[in-house]
């Protein structure tokens, strides 16, 4: 029987500790990672409905614009143009920049030592 003095079972169960704990961290990263996914492509989907809807009450208050009041009609136009910019600007910076996505990288650590038998 060869003597093994480098991996004793202390070594051997805080490794096996240290690799539980590392894949709880990963597991964990994968689920906000997913998350944060569903709440970019929700914002994502809610953004185009909004920005269709702000601007065809836009358009069709400026295509009538004798039907409305010249404060009505000029708050219509500066939203079509403002919430318009700002809100392709947000979800770019928010949803759908490429950078804001978080890459899943391993997180284990081998640390037992190389013992040759």
């Amino acid at each position: 029987m060869t003597d093994n003095a480098e991996l004793s079972p202390v070594i051997v169960e805080r490794a096996s500790e240290q690799l539980r704990q590392e894949r709880e961290t990963f597991d964990q990263a994968k689920a906000h990672d997913h998350w944060w996914f569903v709440l970019r492509l929700v914002m994502g989907f809610s953004s185009v409905v909004l920005l269709v809807a702000v601007m065809v009450v836009s358009v069709f208050i400026l295509f009538n614009s004798s039907d409305f009041p010249v404060q009505v009609v000029t708050a219509a136009g500066a939203a079509l143009f403002v919430d318009v910019l700002g809100m392709l600007i947000g979800v770019w910076k928010v949803a759908l920049n490429p950078q804001s996505a978080s890459k899943l990288q391993p997180t284990t650590q081998s640390s037992i030592p190389d013992v040759t038998l």
